[in-house]
């Protein structure tokens, strides 16, 4: 295992000598939004609070209106939620922006990632046979580093079922984290959570880890030649899958590619917008991302 804290106080470091000066625009925009947003979303409560008591002011007067009482009703409703929805659509499209403007200055610290061409793995995603046919591969962004003689690829990706229709259904939606390793396993080993669908034409191999396998099936061409499946390794790709709150898990290792799939509705996402963008500390689930495939990559070059 990684010693994370040394980790951590590299990017604590990078953040305060190189990113501060960079979003210093950002936090202006971010102080304004909140400030806007607040504003907007105290405005329609105050309305909604109005309406409430014009409603309670018609009703105590029992004369019921069969045009005014639906409409003050309506309008009380409409503004209540619209303070709710003005702060969700808001804090959505600043953490987009967040992805877009401050997640590549974390880039250069350690792995010295850079913005790398979408769907560039489909290759890897098709010989590792986590998944069934498919119909189109769309990253909606991808980043390649090297770290301890590792090739890695992340990538936000979104994979669609070949039906034959305008808005086709996902088939999976979440992290591709591709790792090239300088070593080669000589097998190809699959292992998947047991909430997600079971593809594979290999043989069930059970590593002698029970927590392992309670929540993983293990798939293996070679089913004696899994040694590398030890107690570190399944600590390393648990944690991985709570850094990004995965709700599936995928992997395959063959030979010296490594393909992992984390099911997640919003897997890049950090931040928040109630939150400074100038304390590092701020930063920790964003930086915990980058430690955890950090440790994973230690673990499979150890083994």
């Amino acid at each position: 295992m990684i010693n994370k804290e040394k980790f951590r106080a590299e990017y604590y470091k990078y953040f305060e000598e190189k990113i501060i000066p960079q979003i210093q625009a950002m936090e202006k925009y971010r102080k304004k939004t909140v400030i806007k947003v607040i504003g907007i979303s105290l405005t329609f409560l105050l309305l909604g609070l109005i309406f409430s008591y014009i409603f309670i002011l018609l009703m105590l007067k029992l004369e019921y209106n069969f045009i005014l009482w639906p409409l003050i009703l309506f309008l009380m409703y409409a503004c209540l939620i619209q303070s709710i929805v003005t702060v969700i659509i808001t804090s959505r499209e600043y953490l987009l922006k967040l992805q877009d403007e401050v997640l590549p200055l974390f880039f250069p610290v350690v792995a010295n990632f850079k913005n790398w061409p979408k769907n560039f793995s489909i290759a890897t995603i098709l010989d590792s046979e986590l998944f069934p046919n498919f119909d189109t591969q769309e990253d909606i962004r991808s980043f390649f580093g090297f770290y301890n003689k590792t090739n890695i690829i992340v990538s936000d990706t979104k994979l669609t079922l070949p039906f034959k229709v305008q808005n086709k259904p996902n088939l999976f939606r979440g992290i591709t984290i591709q790792l090239e390793l300088e070593k080669s396993f000589n097998n190809h080993v699959i292992l998947i959570s047991k909430n997600e669908h079971k593809y594979n034409r290999y043989r069930q191999a059970k590593p002698p880890i029970s927590e392992l396998n309670h929540f993983l099936y293990t798939f293996a061409k070679n089913p004696e030649n899994i040694d590398f499946i030890n107690q570190e390794f399944w600590e390393a790709i648990k944690e991985l899958g709570s850094v990004f709150t995965a709700k599936g898990f995928s992997m395959s290792v063959k030979d010296n590619i490594i393909l992992i799939a984390l099911r997640s509705k919003r897997p890049l996402q950090f931040g928040f917008l109630f939150k400074s963008l100038v304390k590092a500390k701020n930063y920790d689930d964003l930086i915990n991302k980058f430690i955890v495939i950090y440790n994973l990559v230690n673990v499979l070059n150890k083994s």
